[in-house]
């Protein structure tokens, strides 16, 4: 059989106590992937920079399956009592920048007269998913397709070098 993929939508912040319900939530005697994906970034607190991760997109979780079904529909609660969404979607294209698992590394690269060029890190290649750097913060705003819409996210990126 085909390997279907849905998105579950739910509220953002504590989405392993969603996945935990999730499980519960969904029948999962065909289920095959549960994801959340998650980025890193650079942040600098007391006077040295540090590695974090954080959720690339806030209450959205993937599921895929040969049939995935959620107990009374598409719409219902989790054990924690939440409500959660499930819609059919295309495989995520988060899964291409990710090297293995669900994590999206960082990115580094420069910018040559005015042009951004990535050097190493997910985004190499892919310069034209790049909609808005901040070099503060290390980050980019990159636009994805997410259930037949696009979607701006957040990554790492860090700008090593500025050439005029």
């Amino acid at each position: 059989m085909r390997k279907i993929w849905y998105l579950l939508k739910c509220k953002a912040g504590n989405e392993t106590d969603y996945l935990d319900g999730h499980l519960e939530l969904v029948e999962s005697r065909e289920t095959e992937e549960i994801l959340c994906f998650q980025y890193q970034r650079m942040m600098r607190y007391g006077g040295t920079w540090h590695l974090e991760k954080r959720m690339a997109l806030p209450g959205c979780i993937f599921v895929s399956g040969t049939n995935v079904l959620m107990k009374g529909g598409r719409q219902g609660r989790s054990k924690q009592n939440r409500e959660v969404s499930l819609t059919p979607c295309e495989i995520p294209y988060l899964k291409e920048l990710c090297d293995n698992g669900t994590l999206i590394g960082i990115s580094r690269g420069v910018i040559r007269n005015g042009a951004t060029v990535v050097t190493s890190g997910p985004l190499k290649d892919r310069e034209y998913l790049i909609r808005k750097i901040d070099r503060h913060k290390r980050t980019a705003e990159i636009e994805i397709p997410l259930a037949g819409s696009r979607k701006q996210i957040t990554v790492g990126l860090e700008i090593y070098e500025k050439e005029i």
